[in-house]
């Protein structure tokens, strides 16, 4: 498989490169053409889903008639705050004890000690899942850990997280209630001080998971999971197949096949705590794995989605926004593309080169400029709705430098490992130090 898209990649090369150099202005006409359609369609969408997102998002209410038993599933790997997490489900989070169900399933010797005690000393609630042969991703250990839920309810948890107090109780209204199959809070990140790239990551979180998925869930298109925080109906689950074992990226995998099913994710005014990368090194990783998450679901599913059994399950704006997502780890190359092309036109309108771009206009080279502002606002909002003081001003070229220099990084990488190299999982490391502490989990 990935000798054939080697070269179908190289093929494509080839072919542009042979359209550039015997064909230069067609080439550049073409260019300047197609990324201004892009970026039209793209911006327009993405601000009829801001304009959605800003209303406030579902949030149940909480008096329950029954509660239904809730499986919370931690995988965790080399994470000495394991024991924090535990605790946090089992005393810090508001729901009946005896309808509370831990599942923990480890990969290391360290983890399934601390896992170990806990079972012993709640063997009721906590369940250990200790894996000896096993494939070394996330989905796969979800997978282990799901023929051990007994609830109705299966939430994924990072380690790193701690929930709100009252999210166990608005998942649960929002499944039982309202009929949701599926959905998702909103994570917040905790430690965004400790750098300028926690504290952009904070808000690009924000904006989000607040603004951009509650908008997608507001007008019943495709909402992608996020990676934790995932709240389902145990039976939707198992229907669906559970998860991808081999797919980086696997809750935004998982939510296209629940849409397949007609289900819609849902997002739920409640929140998880988590810690976001500090470093450059740390993010590079993460966010190389998620991207290549995406372009394996694009390989997947782009001839998928067209089928008429498909199309009629999904819709065709649901089929536009799951394309839209699947692609966007091009998208963001594109912008290296997209201000070469508007850096070209200012030195030729200055005389500096000879014209080559007969027929661009200015507003063709602004768009990319336009698409960058609204992300832009869409973070600064988000971080304002979610109480995160930022200083606009002091962290614009902060932002300016993560979504134009970082992002595109991330994808060229992500690109290059899913042609050359096979599936693995670049764990992102957590010291646990930036989390709230659960008293101030519940401070908004």
């Amino acid at each position: 498989m990935q000798a054939r898209r080697v070269a179908l990649f190289s093929a494509a090369m080839a072919s542009l490169a042979a359209f550039a150099v015997l064909l230069p202005s067609a080439f550049l006409f073409a260019l300047v053409t197609s990324i201004t359609a892009i970026y039209t369609v793209w911006g327009v969408y993405h601000v009829v889903i801001t304009l959605s997102g800003l209303k406030p998002p579902m949030n149940p209410d909480v008096r329950l008639d029954h509660y239904p038993k809730i499986s919370a599933i931690l995988p965790a790997r080399n994470e000495p705050i394991l024991g924090r997490t535990i605790e946090a489900c089992l005393h810090h989070v508001d729901y009946p004890q005896d309808k509370k169900e831990i599942i923990v399933v480890v990969d290391d010797e360290g983890g399934e000690r601390i896992a170990f005690w806990y079972q012993q000393k709640y063997p009721e609630t906590v369940k250990l899942l200790a894996r000896r042969q096993f494939f070394p991703t996330k989905p796969s250990a979800l997978n282990d850990a799901m023929r051990l839920c007994t609830g109705d309810i299966v939430v994924i948890m990072d380690v790193e997280d701690i929930p709100d107090r009252d999210v166990f109780l608005k998942a649960a209204a929002a499944i039982t209630k309202h009929g949701r199959q599926a959905v998702q809070v909103i994570l917040r990140i905790g430690n965004t001080d400790d750098s300028w790239i926690s504290k952009v990551f904070g808000m690009e979180y924000a904006g989000w998971f607040r603004i951009m998925l509650n908008g997608r869930s507001s007008l019943e298109m495709f909402a992608p999971l996020g990676g934790t925080g995932n709240y389902f109906s145990r039976a939707a689950l198992r229907y669906v197949g559970g998860y991808e074992p081999t797919n980086l990226a696997e809750d935004a995998e998982l939510a296209i096949r629940l849409r397949i099913a007609r289900w819609n994710v849902g997002t739920i005014d409640a929140r998880h705590w988590e810690e976001a990368p500090v470093t450059l090194d740390a993010w590079i990783k993460q966010r190389s794995r998620w991207f290549r998450g995406w372009m394996q679901s694009f390989w997947k599913y782009s001839h998928i989605l067209f089928r008429p059994a498909v199309a009629r399950r999904m819709g065709y704006m649901g089929i536009f926004s799951t394309l839209v997502m699947l692609v966007s780890p091009l998208i963001v190359v594109l912008n290296w593309i997209a201000y070469a092309v508007t850096a070209y036109w200012l030195l030729e309108s200055a005389g500096v080169l000879p014209p080559a771009t007969a027929g661009a206009i200015p507003f063709w080279t602004i768009i990319p400029l336009w698409f960058n502002a609204l992300y832009y606002y869409i973070w600064i909002k988000g971080a304002k709705l979610e109480g995160i003081k930022v200083n606009v001003v002091r962290y614009l070229p902060h932002m300016f430098f993560y979504m134009n220099v970082m992002m595109p990084i991330a994808s060229l990488r992500a690109f290059y490992q899913e042609l050359f190299k096979p599936v693995f999982w670049e764990k992102t490391a957590h010291q646990g130090r930036g989390v709230r502490s659960p008293s101030a989990a519940v401070e908004k």
